[in-house]
Protein backbone atom coordinates (compact mmCIF):
# COMPACT_ATOMS: atom_id res chain seq x y z
CA UNK A 1 0.00 0.00 0.00
CA UNK A 2 1.31 3.29 -1.41
CA UNK A 3 1.53 6.36 1.50
CA UNK A 4 0.69 9.80 -0.05
CA UNK A 5 1.45 13.10 2.01
CA UNK A 6 -1.59 15.87 1.33
CA UNK A 7 0.23 18.64 2.87
CA UNK A 8 -2.55 21.57 3.52
CA UNK A 9 -1.62 25.30 4.93
CA UNK A 10 -5.18 25.32 6.56
CA UNK A 11 -7.28 23.61 9.08
CA UNK A 12 -9.51 20.32 7.11
CA UNK A 13 -12.49 21.41 8.78
CA UNK A 14 -13.17 25.00 6.90
CA UNK A 15 -11.40 23.51 3.47
CA UNK A 16 -14.36 22.74 1.60
CA UNK A 17 -11.86 21.31 -1.32
CA UNK A 18 -9.58 19.96 0.59
CA UNK A 19 -12.10 18.06 2.63
CA UNK A 20 -13.27 16.32 -0.05
CA UNK A 21 -10.14 15.60 -1.80
CA UNK A 22 -9.16 13.51 1.38
CA UNK A 23 -12.36 11.90 1.36
CA UNK A 24 -12.53 10.81 -2.26
CA UNK A 25 -8.51 9.52 -1.84
CA UNK A 26 -9.67 7.78 1.58
CA UNK A 27 -11.42 5.27 -1.33
CA UNK A 28 -8.12 4.26 -2.95
CA UNK A 29 -6.16 1.47 -1.41
CA UNK A 30 -3.43 4.19 -0.01
CA UNK A 31 -2.46 5.26 3.32
CA UNK A 32 -3.37 8.92 3.38
CA UNK A 33 -1.12 11.05 5.53
CA UNK A 34 -3.04 14.76 5.73
CA UNK A 35 -0.11 17.16 7.37
CA UNK A 36 -2.32 20.54 8.09
CA UNK A 37 -2.81 23.24 10.24
CA UNK A 38 -3.08 22.77 14.49
CA UNK A 39 -6.62 23.80 15.48
CA UNK A 40 -8.04 24.19 19.20
CA UNK A 41 -10.16 21.39 20.23
CA UNK A 42 -8.72 18.37 18.21
CA UNK A 43 -5.82 16.05 18.69
CA UNK A 44 -2.67 16.77 17.27
CA UNK A 45 -2.99 12.79 15.83
CA UNK A 46 -5.81 11.33 14.24
CA UNK A 47 -6.87 7.95 12.54
CA UNK A 48 -9.63 7.59 10.93
CA UNK A 49 -9.30 3.96 8.77
CA UNK A 50 -6.53 5.04 6.18
CA UNK A 51 -6.23 8.13 7.33
CA UNK A 52 -3.60 9.64 9.32
CA UNK A 53 -4.16 13.70 10.34
CA UNK A 54 -1.28 15.23 12.10
CA UNK A 55 -1.96 18.63 12.71
CA UNK A 56 1.40 20.04 13.10
CA UNK A 57 1.34 23.53 11.14
CA UNK A 58 1.13 26.90 12.83
CA UNK A 59 0.08 30.48 11.86
CA UNK A 60 4.28 31.11 11.57
CA UNK A 61 4.63 28.70 7.88
CA UNK A 62 3.39 31.99 6.71
CA UNK A 63 6.33 34.35 7.47
CA UNK A 64 8.69 35.57 5.31
CA UNK A 65 11.77 34.40 7.14
CA UNK A 66 10.21 30.34 7.50
CA UNK A 67 13.13 28.06 5.63
CA UNK A 68 14.91 27.02 9.42
CA UNK A 69 11.10 26.22 10.24
CA UNK A 70 9.71 24.12 7.17
CA UNK A 71 13.50 22.52 7.46
CA UNK A 72 12.29 21.27 10.47
CA UNK A 73 8.84 20.11 9.81
CA UNK A 74 10.14 18.45 6.69
CA UNK A 75 12.70 16.79 8.89
CA UNK A 76 9.37 15.54 10.89
CA UNK A 77 7.36 14.42 7.83
CA UNK A 78 10.29 12.69 5.94
CA UNK A 79 10.45 9.94 8.94
CA UNK A 80 7.87 8.23 6.55
CA UNK A 81 8.62 7.38 3.33
CA UNK A 82 5.99 8.84 1.06
CA UNK A 83 5.56 7.34 -2.94
CA UNK A 84 3.27 10.99 -3.26
CA UNK A 85 3.75 14.49 -1.96
CA UNK A 86 0.21 16.34 -2.76
CA UNK A 87 1.26 19.79 -2.12
CA UNK A 88 -1.96 22.66 -1.61
CA UNK A 89 -0.33 25.98 -2.63
CA UNK A 90 2.92 27.76 -2.65
CA UNK A 91 4.05 27.29 1.12
CA UNK A 92 3.21 23.56 0.92
CA UNK A 93 4.81 23.62 -2.32
CA UNK A 94 8.47 24.75 -0.68
CA UNK A 95 8.26 22.47 1.86
CA UNK A 96 7.00 19.34 -0.41
CA UNK A 97 10.63 20.68 -2.61
CA UNK A 98 12.30 19.85 0.80
CA UNK A 99 10.45 16.75 1.16
CA UNK A 100 11.90 15.38 -2.08
CA UNK A 101 15.26 16.11 -1.64
CA UNK A 102 15.26 13.83 1.47
CA UNK A 103 12.72 11.20 -0.67
CA UNK A 104 13.86 11.90 -4.36
CA UNK A 105 11.45 9.01 -5.03
CA UNK A 106 8.84 10.74 -4.53
CA UNK A 107 6.07 12.00 -6.64
CA UNK A 108 5.69 15.86 -6.82
CA UNK A 109 2.25 16.73 -7.09
CA UNK A 110 1.46 20.84 -6.81
CA UNK A 111 -2.45 21.91 -6.46
CA UNK A 112 -2.30 25.41 -7.05
CA UNK A 113 -5.93 27.01 -6.61
CA UNK A 114 -5.01 30.47 -8.43
CA UNK A 115 -2.63 32.67 -10.24
CA UNK A 116 -0.37 33.29 -7.40
CA UNK A 117 2.40 35.15 -9.61
CA UNK A 118 -0.50 37.73 -10.89
CA UNK A 119 -1.91 38.16 -7.48
CA UNK A 120 -2.73 42.30 -6.28
CA UNK A 121 -0.76 43.24 -3.50
CA UNK A 122 -2.96 43.89 -0.60
CA UNK A 123 -1.52 45.53 2.35
CA UNK A 124 -2.92 46.31 5.99
CA UNK A 125 -2.07 49.74 5.77
CA UNK A 126 -1.44 52.94 3.64
CA UNK A 127 2.05 53.70 3.47
CA UNK A 128 5.00 53.71 0.90
CA UNK A 129 7.76 52.11 3.14
CA UNK A 130 5.09 49.22 3.72
CA UNK A 131 4.42 48.88 0.09
CA UNK A 132 7.73 49.12 -0.91
CA UNK A 133 8.84 46.13 2.02
CA UNK A 134 5.38 43.95 0.34
CA UNK A 135 5.93 44.35 -2.78
CA UNK A 136 10.26 42.94 -2.38
CA UNK A 137 8.50 39.93 -0.40
CA UNK A 138 5.98 39.09 -3.11
CA UNK A 139 8.48 38.93 -5.89
CA UNK A 140 10.73 37.36 -3.75
CA UNK A 141 8.17 34.22 -3.22
CA UNK A 142 6.68 34.84 -6.92
CA UNK A 143 10.05 33.56 -7.83
CA UNK A 144 10.46 30.83 -4.81
CA UNK A 145 7.05 29.59 -6.11
CA UNK A 146 8.03 29.90 -9.77
CA UNK A 147 11.50 27.89 -9.17
CA UNK A 148 9.82 25.10 -7.12
CA UNK A 149 6.49 24.58 -9.63
CA UNK A 150 9.42 23.24 -12.03
CA UNK A 151 10.08 20.45 -10.21
CA UNK A 152 6.37 19.46 -9.82
CA UNK A 153 5.56 16.24 -11.62
CA UNK A 154 1.82 16.99 -11.83
CA UNK A 155 -0.28 20.23 -11.48
CA UNK A 156 -3.71 20.33 -10.42
CA UNK A 157 -6.31 23.65 -10.36
CA UNK A 158 -9.54 25.04 -10.84
CA UNK A 159 -10.09 25.54 -14.03
CA UNK A 160 -8.51 25.47 -17.54
CA UNK A 161 -7.78 29.48 -18.36
CA UNK A 162 -5.59 28.56 -15.08
CA UNK A 163 -4.43 25.18 -16.65
CA UNK A 164 -3.17 26.63 -19.68
CA UNK A 165 -0.92 29.58 -18.30
CA UNK A 166 0.94 27.49 -15.29
CA UNK A 167 1.45 24.78 -17.70
CA UNK A 168 3.54 27.11 -19.53
CA UNK A 169 4.66 28.97 -16.53
CA UNK A 170 6.21 26.23 -14.57
CA UNK A 171 7.42 24.49 -18.07
CA UNK A 172 5.26 21.48 -17.54
CA UNK A 173 5.76 18.18 -19.39
CA UNK A 174 2.47 16.85 -18.23
CA UNK A 175 -0.97 17.69 -18.95
CA UNK A 176 -2.56 19.80 -15.88
CA UNK A 177 -5.77 18.28 -14.01
CA UNK A 178 -8.66 20.57 -13.46
CA UNK A 179 -10.59 20.11 -10.58
CA UNK A 180 -12.96 23.00 -10.19
CA UNK A 181 -13.74 24.00 -6.24
CA UNK A 182 -17.19 22.20 -6.82
CA UNK A 183 -19.46 20.70 -3.85
CA UNK A 184 -20.84 17.56 -3.26
CA UNK A 185 -24.35 16.85 -4.53
CA UNK A 186 -27.12 17.61 -1.33
CA UNK A 187 -30.64 18.34 -2.38
CA UNK A 188 -32.86 21.37 -1.42
CA UNK A 189 -36.16 19.91 0.13
CA UNK A 190 -36.79 23.04 2.16
CA UNK A 191 -35.83 26.64 2.08
CA UNK A 192 -34.20 27.82 5.15
CA UNK A 193 -35.51 30.71 7.52
CA UNK A 194 -32.07 31.03 8.82
CA UNK A 195 -30.89 34.17 7.63
CA UNK A 196 -34.55 35.60 6.95
CA UNK A 197 -35.06 35.23 10.88
CA UNK A 198 -31.77 36.28 12.68
CA UNK A 199 -31.64 39.55 10.55
CA UNK A 200 -35.63 40.04 11.01
CA UNK A 201 -36.13 40.68 7.04
CA UNK A 202 -39.72 41.40 6.52
CA UNK A 203 -41.23 38.90 4.27
CA UNK A 204 -41.45 40.69 1.14
CA UNK A 205 -38.08 41.63 0.96
CA UNK A 206 -35.83 39.45 -1.39
CA UNK A 207 -32.35 38.36 0.13
CA UNK A 208 -29.07 39.36 -2.18
CA UNK A 209 -26.24 37.10 0.06
CA UNK A 210 -23.02 37.48 -0.94
CA UNK A 211 -20.38 34.96 0.40
CA UNK A 212 -16.65 34.55 1.07
CA UNK A 213 -13.29 33.94 3.08
CA UNK A 214 -12.24 37.60 2.41
CA UNK A 215 -14.03 41.20 1.43
CA UNK A 216 -11.03 42.71 -0.23
CA UNK A 217 -11.54 46.84 -0.93
CA UNK A 218 -11.22 47.99 -4.82
CA UNK A 219 -10.44 44.93 -6.65
CA UNK A 220 -13.56 42.71 -6.32
CA UNK A 221 -16.39 45.36 -7.37
CA UNK A 222 -18.06 44.94 -3.93
CA UNK A 223 -18.05 48.86 -2.87
CA UNK A 224 -19.99 49.39 -6.37
CA UNK A 225 -22.31 45.95 -6.00
CA UNK A 226 -23.22 47.28 -2.25
CA UNK A 227 -24.22 50.94 -4.00
CA UNK A 228 -26.17 49.90 -6.63
CA UNK A 229 -28.07 46.81 -4.69
CA UNK A 230 -29.38 49.15 -1.74
CA UNK A 231 -31.42 51.33 -4.16
CA UNK A 232 -33.92 48.45 -4.96
CA UNK A 233 -37.00 48.31 -3.31
CA UNK A 234 -37.45 45.42 -1.01
CA UNK A 235 -34.41 44.42 -0.68
CA UNK A 236 -31.51 42.69 1.90
CA UNK A 237 -27.93 42.45 1.11
CA UNK A 238 -26.58 39.70 3.38
CA UNK A 239 -22.78 39.15 3.54
CA UNK A 240 -21.35 36.12 4.36
CA UNK A 241 -17.48 36.69 5.07
CA UNK A 242 -14.71 36.46 7.57
CA UNK A 243 -13.46 38.75 10.78
CA UNK A 244 -10.58 40.47 9.23
CA UNK A 245 -9.51 44.51 8.89
CA UNK A 246 -11.29 44.38 5.28
CA UNK A 247 -14.48 43.50 6.34
CA UNK A 248 -13.95 45.42 9.24
CA UNK A 249 -13.57 48.70 6.86
CA UNK A 250 -16.71 47.14 4.75
CA UNK A 251 -18.92 46.93 8.15
CA UNK A 252 -17.80 50.67 9.01
CA UNK A 253 -18.69 52.42 5.72
CA UNK A 254 -21.91 51.13 5.54
CA UNK A 255 -22.59 51.31 8.92
CA UNK A 256 -21.52 55.41 8.15
CA UNK A 257 -23.52 55.69 4.98
CA UNK A 258 -26.96 54.06 7.10
CA UNK A 259 -27.45 51.49 4.61
CA UNK A 260 -29.76 49.64 7.32
CA UNK A 261 -30.58 46.66 4.27
CA UNK A 262 -27.25 45.54 4.59
CA UNK A 263 -25.82 42.62 7.26
CA UNK A 264 -23.11 40.95 7.95
CA UNK A 265 -22.82 37.22 9.15
CA UNK A 266 -19.57 35.07 10.01
CA UNK A 267 -18.36 32.35 8.05
CA UNK A 268 -20.11 29.30 8.05
CA UNK A 269 -19.30 25.92 8.40
CA UNK A 270 -19.02 23.76 5.58
CA UNK A 271 -22.12 21.23 6.12
CA UNK A 272 -24.60 24.00 6.39
CA UNK A 273 -23.57 26.34 3.19
CA UNK A 274 -26.25 24.80 0.57
CA UNK A 275 -29.43 25.08 3.57
CA UNK A 276 -28.42 28.67 4.34
CA UNK A 277 -27.85 29.99 1.39
CA UNK A 278 -31.49 28.29 -0.02
CA UNK A 279 -32.98 31.00 1.97
CA UNK A 280 -31.94 33.91 -0.20
CA UNK A 281 -33.27 35.11 -4.02
CA UNK A 282 -30.03 35.90 -5.48
CA UNK A 283 -25.94 34.91 -5.39
CA UNK A 284 -23.62 37.56 -5.86
CA UNK A 285 -20.14 37.03 -7.60
CA UNK A 286 -18.98 40.80 -8.33
CA UNK A 287 -15.13 40.62 -9.00
CA UNK A 288 -14.51 42.83 -12.16
CA UNK A 289 -10.61 43.05 -12.02
CA UNK A 290 -8.84 43.28 -15.84
CA UNK A 291 -5.72 44.44 -14.04
CA UNK A 292 -5.30 41.20 -11.99
CA UNK A 293 -4.92 38.47 -13.89
CA UNK A 294 -5.71 35.85 -11.11
CA UNK A 295 -9.01 37.18 -10.01
CA UNK A 296 -9.52 38.06 -13.82
CA UNK A 297 -9.51 34.01 -14.26
CA UNK A 298 -10.89 33.07 -11.66
CA UNK A 299 -13.77 30.67 -10.86
CA UNK A 300 -15.33 31.32 -7.55
CA UNK A 301 -16.46 28.33 -5.39
CA UNK A 302 -19.39 30.12 -4.30
CA UNK A 303 -20.87 30.11 -8.02
CA UNK A 304 -21.14 26.51 -7.40
CA UNK A 305 -22.60 26.65 -3.87
CA UNK A 306 -25.04 28.98 -5.39
CA UNK A 307 -26.07 26.70 -7.49
CA UNK A 308 -26.01 23.77 -5.01
CA UNK A 309 -28.81 25.87 -2.90
CA UNK A 310 -30.62 26.60 -6.02
CA UNK A 311 -30.69 30.57 -6.07
CA UNK A 312 -30.02 32.22 -9.44
CA UNK A 313 -26.89 33.98 -9.77
CA UNK A 314 -25.76 37.30 -10.60
CA UNK A 315 -22.15 37.41 -11.31
CA UNK A 316 -20.16 39.69 -13.54
CA UNK A 317 -19.29 38.65 -16.99
CA UNK A 318 -15.59 37.34 -16.56
CA UNK A 319 -14.55 34.50 -18.70
CA UNK A 320 -14.57 31.43 -16.41
CA UNK A 321 -18.39 33.14 -14.99
CA UNK A 322 -19.98 33.44 -18.11
CA UNK A 323 -18.66 29.47 -18.88
CA UNK A 324 -20.44 28.31 -15.81
CA UNK A 325 -23.74 30.75 -15.76
CA UNK A 326 -24.27 31.44 -19.03
CA UNK A 327 -23.73 28.29 -21.34
CA UNK A 328 -25.97 26.76 -17.89
CA UNK A 329 -28.64 29.53 -17.69
CA UNK A 330 -28.69 29.87 -14.08
CA UNK A 331 -28.18 33.92 -13.75
CA UNK A 332 -27.18 36.76 -16.09
CA UNK A 333 -23.47 38.12 -16.27
CA UNK A 334 -23.22 41.95 -16.43
CA UNK A 335 -20.58 44.39 -17.08
CA UNK A 336 -19.84 46.48 -13.94
CA UNK A 337 -18.03 49.46 -16.15
CA UNK A 338 -21.52 50.00 -17.34
CA UNK A 339 -23.20 52.34 -14.21
CA UNK A 340 -26.00 50.23 -12.57
CA UNK A 341 -25.00 47.41 -14.53
CA UNK A 342 -25.60 45.28 -10.93
CA UNK A 343 -29.25 46.54 -10.38
CA UNK A 344 -30.31 46.30 -13.50
CA UNK A 345 -29.23 42.77 -13.38
CA UNK A 346 -30.52 42.03 -10.23
CA UNK A 347 -34.19 43.69 -11.39
CA UNK A 348 -34.19 41.01 -14.58
CA UNK A 349 -33.66 38.01 -12.20
CA UNK A 350 -35.88 38.99 -10.34
CA UNK A 351 -38.72 39.49 -12.72
CA UNK A 352 -38.83 35.96 -13.77
CA UNK A 353 -37.22 33.46 -10.78
CA UNK A 354 -38.57 30.84 -11.25
CA UNK A 355 -37.37 30.74 -15.19
CA UNK A 356 -33.68 29.50 -13.20
CA UNK A 357 -35.04 27.00 -11.38
CA UNK A 358 -35.38 24.36 -13.63
CA UNK A 359 -31.82 25.52 -15.04
CA UNK A 360 -30.17 25.38 -11.80
CA UNK A 361 -31.90 21.92 -10.99
CA UNK A 362 -30.13 20.47 -13.71
CA UNK A 363 -26.78 22.34 -13.60
CA UNK A 364 -26.32 20.71 -9.54
CA UNK A 365 -26.90 17.39 -11.17
CA UNK A 366 -23.78 17.71 -13.48
CA UNK A 367 -21.79 20.39 -11.33
CA UNK A 368 -21.03 18.31 -8.19
CA UNK A 369 -18.05 16.80 -6.79
CA UNK A 370 -19.81 13.08 -7.44
CA UNK A 371 -18.93 13.89 -11.03
CA UNK A 372 -15.45 16.11 -10.60
CA UNK A 373 -13.73 13.76 -8.27
CA UNK A 374 -13.15 11.38 -11.10
CA UNK A 375 -10.44 13.66 -12.67
CA UNK A 376 -8.48 13.65 -9.38
CA UNK A 377 -9.08 9.69 -8.73
CA UNK A 378 -7.75 9.08 -11.93
CA UNK A 379 -4.91 10.96 -11.84
CA UNK A 380 -3.63 8.88 -8.72
CA UNK A 381 -4.80 5.64 -10.20
CA UNK A 382 -2.72 6.59 -13.37
CA UNK A 383 0.18 7.11 -10.95
CA UNK A 384 -0.07 4.57 -7.84
CA UNK A 385 -0.15 1.95 -11.03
Amino acid sequence: MKRVALLLDNTLNIDRRALLEVESLCSLDIELHLFCMKEKDFPEIETRNNLFIHRIFTPEIYQFKNERLLHSLAATISKTDFAILHCHDRVMLNLGTIIKKKQPHAILIYESRELFHQWPLHVSSPGFVLWLKSWIVRKLEVRKEKADGRKADFLITVNQSIADILTKYFHLKTEAVVTRNIPRYEAVLKRSDYLRNKFSIDAVNKIVVYIGGHLYRNSLRMEQAIEEIVTVTNISFVIITGDDSHSHWFKQWVEENNWSNVFFHPLIPINQITSVLSGCDVGIVSAWNKNDLSYWLALDNKLFSYIMAEIPILASAQPEYKKIVEENKVGMCVDPDIPGAFTKGLKQILLQPDNFHPELVNAKQKLNWEQEQKKLLELYKQIIS
